[in-house]
């Protein structure tokens, strides 16, 4: 596996692990201020997972715009 092909991977596993974190912490600040009405920290926990959300799905765009170095 060539260098260039084994940063694509760990940067498609940052993308991922980024993705599933930012995912559960929306989902959490959701909760949290869904049963503690105007809460702060609820609604800064549910931003701060979208904007992971958003990292996750620029790290993938550009992966893929990315050309794949592999040889048939």
């Amino acid at each position: 596996m060539s260098e260039k092909q084994m940063s694509g991977n760990s940067s498609q596993m940052v993308a991922i692990l980024l993705d599933v974190l930012g995912i559960i912490i929306v989902l959490v600040g959701a909760l949290y201020t869904h049963y503690h009405e105007g809460s702060r920290l609820g609604e800064g926990v549910f931003w701060v997972g979208w904007a992971l959300l958003i990292v996750a799905l620029i790290i993938f765009l550009w992966n893929m715009r990315k050309p794949n170095m592999a040889k048939p």
